[in-house]
């Protein structure tokens, strides 16, 4: 029995990153990449991740700043780039506007405040963080209630938000 790999698998993330070049553009690329981009980070490596050429991801970093997507930040040799987090976060917010009403959004912020109180009581912490302490590495239910309760953590603010801004536009309208 032969277990050599077929060959057309050989290199299966090589394939993957060929079709990602196939299905996108270089812009969106470029996009994905400093969307996911948290550091501080150099457009050289941007340009390996989102593979295009250095001046395309300079030129288009450039222009993300300029409208507030992006953070360039003088690294002292040159610049660096990642995302604009307060932009992120309104995005994310105006994303689930546009997903769910103000009804859906309170009841779904509702559900998750049950989730984290759900767990906080199963466990007897008041954090995801105090959760890990007391975690064996084995245990693994209890690995997935801190990851379950940093999700609902993250999304309870972000639909926080959402339903704060339903009421800023109650006002400003």
């Amino acid at each position: 029995m032969n277990s050599d790999p077929i060959e057309e698998y050989d290199d299966v993330n090589e394939a993957a990153v060929t079709d990602w070049k196939s299905e996108t553009t270089t812009r969106e690329r470029i996009k994905a990449v400093i969307t996911r981009t948290t550091e501080p980070t150099p457009a050289s490596e941007i340009a390996d991740k989102a593979r295009a050429s250095q001046p395309v991801v300079r030129d288009e970093l450039t222009e993300l700043a300029e409208i507030g997507l992006v953070e360039k930040i003088d690294g002292g040799q040159g610049a660096l780039y990642k995302r604009n987090d307060q932009m992120y976060i309104y995005r994310q917010v105006l994303k689930l506007q546009d997903e769910y009403s103000e009804d859906e959004l309170v009841a779904t912020l509702q559900d998750l405040k049950q989730t984290v109180s759900g767990i906080r009581a199963k466990h007897g912490v008041e954090s995801p963080a105090e959760l890990a302490q007391q975690l064996d590495p084995d245990d693994h239910d209890g690995w997935e209630d801190h990851t379950t309760w940093q999700t609902a953590q993250k999304n309870l603010y972000l639909a926080k938000a959402a339903i704060s801004f339903y009421d800023a536009e109650k006002v400003v309208v």
